[in-house]
């Protein structure tokens, strides 16, 4: 059967993000958020191919102890990942951070998971994993609360790094056990890959 447009995808977008702003009024300010948030990231997925590399729970265990000097905790066997500028690209379309922070019920341990699953869910990108630990203020050293953010695994300058990445924020850097994190200093104690 002969596609009568085409520019399909356009016009199948279109539709979906039509269909998001009527919904806005009517849906909670997160629901809204994340939707289009989905919606971005499934365009881009169609638009632009991005190729994963593969590696294995025993390389990525050795990552994590070599680079930052924790343990982490591999749930899968097998971790799929991509180049630091794919990776980029690819939070140049989200929307996680605009979702509003909720005491409680939607904190940085939700943002965590959020973007973690969402990476696995429309690109199989699982090499995400989630941080925990504590944030130190950055003179005096001292731990100003416990926080979750993002472990990612990519590929940069032919060999694999870890990077921190803060997804209320977009804020990258690469990971170290104390890692400067514009607003304080992230002292990782664990990276959960799922």
């Amino acid at each position: 059967m002969k596609c009568l447009w085409t520019d399909w995808r356009k016009i199948g977008f279109f539709l979906l993000n039509l269909g998001s702003n009527i919904v806005k009024p009517i849906v909670k300010e997160n629901q809204y958020w994340f939707l289009k948030s989905v919606i971005e990231d499934l365009k881009l997925y169609v638009d632009k191919k991005i190729e994963l590399k593969q590696t294995d729970y025993n390389t990525l265990t050795n990552l994590v102890k070599e680079q930052m000097e924790i343990d982490c905790w591999c749930w899968d066997a097998k971790f799929w990942y991509s180049s630091i500028s794919d990776f980029k690209t690819i939070i140049s379309k989200d929307f996680i951070n605009r979702l509003k922070w909720i005491a409680e019920s939607f904190d940085c341990d939700n943002f965590a998971s959020l973007f973690s699953s969402l990476l696995t869910i429309t690109w199989g990108y699982n090499g995400v994993g989630v941080g925990l630990g504590a944030v130190l203020d950055k003179e005096t050293k001292k731990i100003l609360g416990y926080h979750a953010y993002n472990c990612i695994l990519v590929e940069e300058n032919g060999k694999n790094v870890l990077y921190l990445y803060e997804p209320q924020t977009d804020y990258l850097a690469l990971a170290q056990k104390e890692t400067n994190m514009e607003w304080g200093i992230y002292r990782t104690d664990l990276v959960i890959f799922y």
